[in-house]
């Protein structure tokens, strides 16, 4: 046992610490009962500050600050979890609580400069003050091997979190609420306080609360992590609003990145085919199947995807194909999809998809969350239940998918342009009844020159459409839509997309 596991065990037996231990059930229920009290008076901004030497490191001297994996929570256990800490610093300056609990009992687990390495940080933490809490926590897991533990998720900034499943590599960011996201000035409440549930030895699943602070929300929440090649997180949470809340609340919400892909008109300056986290938005209402292409188009966009019975949605990496990106360290084939499935029944609604352009792959530009249609004078907190898969796969379907999507002038005539939707093709369709399919498409009000063409693809067994337009000179952006009929059946996923002239 090394001289830091005993500092630890010294620290977290000795009198000042035990005094934080204390006889307490945390569950939901107990927390929403805090929540409530805390929607009940007016909003506080968190006190806790940290040392202005730590706000003013940069990025890479953050970046060494190292935990020492040897100090992580439960690490000399037989539990398959690990918890380690992120030091405060640079852009991360809010401070979260962390307790370890049991049935009974929660105990704050202390701050420790001595758990981090400094040395090439250019940050001395000598006998400055130090922070009074975390920045965040990463929680390990043997995902790809038994005897490596690897990220599993990591709970830092806002309410923000990030999850991976087997054999991925972080992309997206999940978050536990939206507030305000297309408005003028975006809200981001905070998780102030998280526990751990102390699993039993060998437990294949981790139990997490938090307590979500913000101007005109609270909230309470428990995360259950079922890490199982595709990672699931069980997600339960009870909110409460100040006034106005109820107006700009995002449930499940999602941040992504989208750069260029193939339809993407004007690339950037760069040697990659295409650069991005996710590269559409998919929808499962009632019994239609939706898939938005996302694309990186200039200014702020807004798009409603009404819904009255949600059975799912999600940003996915529908491309896992590496010739399609040709990044040896990004590996954006390997970002993994978000889909995320409600529990009981969600009210009324709609998923709204947000952009706005970005120059920089650096930069979370799409943000995809459910929109519910409450009414301003309810009185009674919301409940709300909803399982996320981090997964290389897709929800399954047995309709057309759409996989591909390119827009670019005619050739030989620029006055028009042509755009190219390319399906799979479902296997209850044969290549000879390809060509007696028909296509609904909807192109608002660009002037199309001929009619829709259905093609067979053979080189990749694929159902390609296309069709002809005139170049529009509007400077608004048009919703175009397509999909494929059999007998006047639907046989296709309805492919979506907002087209920028």
């Amino acid at each position: 046992m090394t001289p830091l596991k005993y500092l630890w065990i010294f620290l977290l037996c000795s009198l000042p610490i035990c005094a934080q231990q204390k006889r307490e059930i945390i569950n939901l229920e107990t927390l929403s009962e805090r929540a409530r009290l805390l929607a009940s008076q007016p909003y506080k901004a968190p006190k806790k500050k940290i040392p202005d030497e730590l706000k003013k490191l940069t990025y890479d001297d953050y970046r060494n600050i190292r935990f020492r994996p040897s100090e992580a929570l439960w690490w000399n256990s037989e539990i398959p979890f690990h918890v380690e800490f992120f030091h405060p610093g640079h852009i991360h300056q809010d401070l979260i609580d962390v307790y370890e609990i049991s049935d009974t009992h929660s105990q704050k687990i202390p701050f420790l400069r001595q758990a981090f390495k400094y040395e090439k940080s250019n940050y001395d933490p000598g006998l400055l003050s130090q922070p009074s809490g975390y920045a965040g926590i990463r929680i390990k897991y043997p995902l790809n091997d038994p005897k490596v533990f690897d990220e599993l998720v990591v709970f830092q900034g806002a309410s923000y979190f990030r999850a991976l499943g087997k054999n991925q590599v972080y992309g997206l960011s999940l978050r536990g609420i939206s507030m305000n996201t297309t408005g003028d000035s975006e809200d981001f409440p905070k998780f102030t306080k998280l526990w751990l549930q102390k699993p039993p030895p060998e437990s294949k699943t981790l139990k997490i609360f938090a307590l979500l602070e913000g101007k005109k929300v609270t909230g309470a929440y428990e995360f259950e992590l079922v890490p199982n090649g595709r990672t699931r997180i069980d997600v339960r949470a009870q909110l409460y609003y100040r006034q106005d809340g109820r107006e700009e609340v995002g449930f499940a919400p999602m941040t992504s990145m989208f750069a260029f892909g193939e339809n993407t008109e004007m690339k950037h300056n760069d040697w990659r085919p295409e650069v991005h986290d996710s590269d559409g938005l998919l929808i499962h209402s009632d019994r239609e199947w939706i898939w938005h292409a996302l694309d990186n188009i200039e200014g702020r966009n807004v798009k409603y995807f009404p819904a009255a019975k949600l059975n799912g949605y999600g940003l996915l990496q529908r491309d896992r194909a590496y010739h399609n990106y040709k990044d040896l360290e990004a590996a954006y084939q390997k970002r993994p999809s978000a889909w995320i499935e409600p529990r009981r029944h969600w009210k009324n609604g709609a998923v709204v998809l947000y952009t706005f352009y970005t120059a920089n792959e650096t930069v979370d530009n799409v943000v995809a969350f459910w929109k519910p249609d409450l009414s301003p004078d309810q009185e009674t907190p919301e409940k709300l239940e909803y399982s996320i898969y981090l997964q290389l796969t897709e929800p399954e379907h047995e309709l057309a998918r759409v996989l591909e999507t390119r827009i670019g002038g005619r050739t030989l005539d620029s006055s028009q342009q042509t755009i190219v939707i390319e399906f799979s093709r479902p296997d209850n369709i044969t290549i000879n009844e390809i060509e007696l399919l028909s296509v609904d498409f909807r192109t608002g009000d660009l002037e199309v020159t001929g009619q829709p063409v259905i093609q067979y693809s053979q080189p990749e067994d694929r159902i390609r459409v296309f069709a002809d337009f005139k170049t529009s000179s509007q400077k608004e952006t048009i919703d175009l839509s397509a999909r494929l009929l059999k007998d006047g059946h639907i046989i296709s996923e309805k492919w979506s997309y907002t087209w920028s002239p």
